[in-house]
C-alpha cells in the first residue's frame, strides 16, 4: 500500500467515526427531548391535579359560606323580632 491509499483509508475512517459520533449525538438529543417531554407532561399533570383540587376546595368553601350567610340572616331576623317584641 502506498501513502495515498493509507491517507484515503485514514480519511474514510475519520468520516466513519464522524458519522458514528453524529449518530450518537442524535440519539442522545432524542433521549433528552423525550425526557424533557416526560418532565413537562408530569409537571403539567401535577399542576392540573392541584388546580382541580383547589377548585373543589373552593366550591366547598363557597357552599359553606352560603350556609353561614343563610344562618346569619336567620339569626338576624330572630334578633330583630326579639327586639321588636321588647320595644312594643
Amino acid at each position: 500500500m502506498n501513502e495515498t491509499h493509507i491517507d484515503e483509508l485514514l480519511q474514510l475512517e475519520r468520516q466513519k467515526l464522524a458519522l458514528q459520533f453524529a449518530a450518537i449525538e442524535t440519539r442522545i438529543d432524542d433521549k433528552i427531548k423525550a425526557s424533557e417531554h416526560r418532565v413537562v407532561e408530569a409537571v403539567t399533570n401535577a399542576i392540573t391535579s392541584a388546580v382541580m383540587d383547589l377548585k373543589r376546595d373552593n366550591m366547598a368553601l363557597q357552599a359553606g359560606l352560603t350556609d353561614l350567610r343563610t344562618e346569619l340572616k336567620q339569626d338576624i331576623l330572630r334578633l330583630e323580632q326579639k327586639l321588636d317584641n321588647h320595644v312594643h
